[in-house]
């Protein structure tokens, strides 16, 4: 097969290819610790759930090349990175800046100012993060697994990461994009339907996400590795055909190792339902259904520009946080990622 082993031994695949052995076949257990960027993904996660047998992501999004560098030096074992797809610029930002106007009392309230949505980085330091992967992986300290959000990357990229020893796996909602990406190269779909916490995979920000539910949405689904990805609470959709792994991110939400904020755990322990909303981010995204959330639903499809903007907001005080959060939300558990990776398979 064509493989090797990198400086930490871990099994790294020389080129991108649906042929042979891929990261999934080398799992003791096919759960996945899905990237949660905002803090509950850890280092400390990704290890817990690995040493039990499964596999975890790294989640670069909204955090600096630097810290991503400390955050992979952190792990133990094969692990995965998550980037942000570069959004596109958008042509107006006067919508943003009308929801501003209309947050102006939640704002003064607070105590706090908008967030500084004009400078964002749309692409959320895509190249730099890149070429800290090509260099980690260069020197034996990289992932084994790319997966990218929002979008895909280049078929150039793609090549790159796959000569690099590095899988590339492709987030997709809907089968246009599956077929897009897998057009591209990409070496495994993670297949995410609507029942999935925090930001739907869109390609784009302005469309609405398909409510296909994720059963039917697998069936529909070309015929490479798929990872079920919303809301999974349990081992069922490993019985799907295709399915070969799960990613759960609601599930491991009250981890002991995740790093989940107060606020958010406080309102997943207590969540009922969770719903969907464009309120904190400008992309629709499903939590812990709230006041906030309810009162906001006309909150403009500009990302991540709005996210900037709301940025202060969201930290200022516990009826603003964003908890974001799957519809299994009100089954899942605070224990060790250990203990929560052998309830997920003590379902199968």
């Amino acid at each position: 097969m064509n493989w090797r082993s990198n400086t930490n031994g871990w099994p790294v695949k020389l080129s991108g290819t649906h042929m042979g052995m891929g990261v999934i076949d080398t799992l003791r257990v096919p759960v996945i610790a899905a990237p949660m960027a905002g803090g509950p993904s850890t280092p400390e996660l990704v290890n817990a759930v690995s040493a039990a047998g499964g596999f975890g992501f790294l989640a670069a999004g909204y955090i600096s090349s630097q810290r991503l560098a400390e955050n992979m030096r952190a792990t133990r074992g094969p692990y995965g990175v998550n980037l942000f797809a570069p959004q596109k610029v958008p042509k107006d930002l006067a919508p943003v800046e009308e929801y501003v106007r209309k947050l102006d009392k939640e704002f003064e309230r607070a105590g706090v100012h908008p967030g500084d949505f004009r400078t964002v980085d749309v692409a959320d330091g895509w190249d730099e993060k890149l070429e800290l992967i090509y260099k980690a992986a260069a020197e034996g300290w990289g992932p084994v697994v790319v997966s990218v959000t929002f979008g895909l990357p280049s078929t150039a990229e793609i090549h790159r990461l796959q000569a690099a020893g590095i899988e590339v796996w492709g987030s997709v909602t809907n089968v246009d994009a599956a077929r897009e990406a897998v057009g591209r190269g990409v070496d495994t779909l993670v297949v995410q339907g609507p029942e999935a916490g925090g930001h739907r995979a869109t390609f784009t920000t302005e469309e609405t996400p398909s409510e296909v539910p994720l059963r039917e949405l697998v069936e529909q689904m070309p015929e490479v590795p798929l990872v079920a990805a919303g809301g999974i609470i349990n081992a069922e959709p490993l019985s799907w055909p295709g399915v070969q792994a799960i990613a759960c991110g609601t599930a491991f939400l009250l981890a002991n190792e995740a790093g989940t904020g107060a606020w958010q755990r406080e309102l997943i322990k207590g969540a009922v339902r969770t719903a969907t909303t464009r309120a904190f981010s400008g992309r629709v995204a499903r939590g812990v259904e709230t006041k906030f959330m309810a009162n906001h639903m006309d909150a403009p499809a500009v990302y991540p520009h709005v996210n900037s903007m709301m940025g202060p907001l969201r930290a200022a005080a516990p009826e603003y946080a964003a908890a974001w959060a799957g519809c299994g939300v009100s089954s899942i558990v605070e224990a060790p990622a250990a203990v929560i990776v052998e309830r997920l398979m003590g379902s199968r």
